[in-house]
């Protein structure tokens, strides 16, 4: 793509925002121009929290996912330009994707998943944590029936498909290694960047087995209902 100004990237960015899905390849693809444009990252934010204000709340979780995404592939390739930024909105997004009505509850379990990656990868200093993780601690979430949400049942299922297919693909993206990588110092890179058992690895299973459980729970209540 050729060079764009600044107020066409916010135009470009803005109608990806607006057809966003919770789907891994829209994501990827959103998440991608903004790394791409990272020199306009402060115009690009600003993009996203103004989505974040828009007042169906359960659509705010894809936006999150984006800022993820984002945020992963800075801790990768070792760039700060928008975890800089990020890090002093981190309170305002995550109180806006999780506002204390039942679509902030539906997003509660999710939100948990993401920033329990984010402490366990050391995306934020611990100061930026201590702030953001309180927010999440006495909500139960995901206890909202579809029409306490305002999703339709389909969407239900498709968002539960959504989430699935998410962290299956990144998975698959954890144990992509250099072609060129071999036995040896693939695992001598798993052993300097695996860590011991932690708190991290432990809220993070637990906030798995909820999310299952949940899962679990919206499906059986969308069959009885049918």
């Amino acid at each position: 793509m050729d060079e764009i100004d600044p107020f066409e990237a916010r135009l470009l960015f803005g109608n990806q925002l607006d057809n966003l899905t919770g789907a891994q390849p829209t994501i990827e693809r959103v998440s991608g121009f903004a790394i791409k444009h990272a020199d306009m990252a402060d115009n690009l934010l600003d993009c996203i929290l103004e989505k974040l204000d828009k007042p169906q709340v359960p659509p705010r979780i894809n936006l999150l996912f984006v800022i993820d995404a984002i945020l992963q592939s800075d801790h990768r390739t070792g760039a700060t330009t928008w975890t800089e930024l990020i890090k002093r909105e981190a309170v305002g997004i995550i109180k806006a994707v999780i506002p204390e009505s039942s679509g902030g509850d539906a997003n509660v379990p999710q939100v948990r998943k993401v920033v329990s990656g984010w402490k366990r990868r050391g995306i934020f200093d611990t100061s930026i944590m201590d702030a953001v993780e309180p927010l999440l601690a006495n909500r139960a979430g995901g206890s909202a029936g579809a029409s306490d949400t305002g999703m339709k049942h389909q969407e239900i299922i498709k968002r539960i498909e959504e989430d699935r297919e998410r962290h299956k693909r990144q998975k698959e993206e954890f144990w992509i290694r250099p072609a060129d990588e071999t036995p040896e110092e693939e695992l001598g890179a798993y052993w300097e960047t695996t860590s011991d058992l932690n708190e991290a690895d432990w809220q993070e299973i637990a906030v798995e087995n909820q999310e299952y459980q949940q899962e679990r729970r919206l499906i059986e209540m969308i069959q009885r209902q049918r």
